[in-house]
């Protein structure tokens, strides 16, 4: 039996792209390159693109406090220049207050160049955290499991 009789010509293919995302995530997933296929971003960290080269981390992070505690602002820069990439990441406390900032700050004015506010899909700071507690957990089993297979402690007669 076809999985997908019955159904509509739009139903059959927003299956097949959603069969598709799943397993290429769980390729990710088996190559190491997500930590699980199921990852989500996060939903308290916002994208905001086209700025203006002369835009500092410090004015961003006056600009969106305003909806609410930030717990990081951070400007991309190029790594040898140090010159701006034009984007950066809002990250906010809650969920709450980075919504308000998404609506309400999308096409404003900031320094003379028109924004673009967006919902991360970045999931590498999540990555990131998933990877060095996986090289801890690593780390320990292996040296509980080399415990595990020294032979017992002997008194030495004397």
């Amino acid at each position: 039996m076809d999985e997908y009789e019955g159904r509509d010509a739009q139903e059959v293919t927003k299956a097949k792209e959603k069969k598709l995302a799943e397993s290429q995530a769980l390729t990710l997933e088996l190559i190491g390159d997500l930590p699980y296929a199921e990852i989500r971003p996060p939903e308290n960290i916002l994208f905001v693109c086209k700025l203006n080269p002369v835009t500092l981390d410090e004015d961003l992070f006056t600009i969106f406090s305003r909806f609410g505690a930030i717990r990081s602002c951070e400007i991309i820069r190029d790594k040898k220049s140090g010159d701006s990439l034009h984007y950066a990441f809002v990250e906010f406390e809650d969920r709450k207050s980075c919504e308000e900032a998404y609506f309400k700050m999308d096409n404003v004015l900031i320094d003379d160049a028109r924004i673009k506010v967006d919902f991360s899909q970045s999931v590498s700071k999540l990555q990131s955290e998933w990877r060095s507690k996986t090289i801890v957990y690593f780390f320990i089993s292996f040296i509980l499991l080399q415990f595990t297979f020294l032979p017992p402690f002997r008194q030495v007669p004397g």
